[in-house]
């Protein structure tokens, strides 16, 4: 009996030893699933304003006071390839002080760092100017020259260039001459061409290459906006002194 119980005790001793040795298994936890990344708010850049466009500039043509003789004399007087002090002087007087403003060049070279790669060559640019004074008179160009002058930007100098424009389709519809005749302007072309290069001295072929440029916008002034007056007495003139006295303040 005791033998047996002996038994009974010992095989379950084994029984116990044998399974001390074993591991636990362990119990799987389920993995709770990744909480999504949190992405960070997208940030829009600025939008770039659109550069507005200067407003559109409109010359007053009733401030033109002009005749055919003060246009020719603008667009010589403010060369500066022409610096003969006697014939200067003539000049302003003829062309009511057109050299009050800036010359064709200075212009010119302000627009050229304007227009960048886009620019003339400096003596296209030169002859446009001489055109344009003849076109619109000294009193309307010395707008344009100002506008010119204080762009900073190719859209402000494409700006005075329209006004400059506008002002010539103007003009050609509101003329102030008195209908001078083609045969006349042609002379009256010629007589002032010859006084003033006998004014110029040693510059007397830089004044032939400028008014020659200029030859029809002066035959066309003189019949669209010279006066009969103003004409007559410039033929009768002796000098470019005398011609002083027939320009016409209209």
């Amino acid at each position: 009996m005791r033998t047996a119980a002996i038994l009974v005790s010992l095989s379950l001793a084994l029984a116990c030893g044998s399974d001390a040795g074993k591991a636990v298994p362990e119990k799987k936890v389920a993995k709770a699933p990744d909480a999504p990344e949190a992405k960070a708010p997208e940030t829009k850049a600025p939008e770039s304003k659109a550069e507005t466009k200067p407003a559109p500039l409109h010359l007053d043509i009733s401030h033109d006071k002009s005749g055919v003789l003060a246009r020719a004399a603008s667009t010589l007087e403010t060369s500066e390839a022409v610096t003969n002090p006697a014939l200067k002087e003539h000049l302003a007087e003829l062309s009511h002080h057109a050299e009050k403003g800036p010359t064709n060049e200075a212009l010119c070279t302000h627009m050229a760092k304007l227009m960048a790669d886009k620019a003339p060559p400096l003596l296209d640019c030169i002859h446009a100017l001489e055109h344009q004074r003849v076109h619109v008179g000294p009193e309307i160009f010395n707008e344009v020259a100002q506008c010119v002058t204080e762009a900073k930007t190719l859209d402000e100098l494409l700006r005075c260039e329209d006004a400059e424009k506008e002002a010539e389709q103007e003009l050609h519809v509101k003329k102030h001459g008195t209908g001078v005749e083609p045969e006349t302007c042609t002379k009256l072309f010629t007589h002032f061409e010859k006084l003033a290069m006998a004014d110029a001295g040693d510059q007397a072929k830089a004044v032939e290459e400028i008014l020659e440029e200029v030859r029809a916008d002066i035959l066309e002034a003189c019949a669209e906006q010279g006066t009969r007056a103003e004409v007559d007495c410039a033929l009768n003139a002796k000098d470019m002194k005398a011609l002083g006295a027939c320009s016409s303040i209209l």
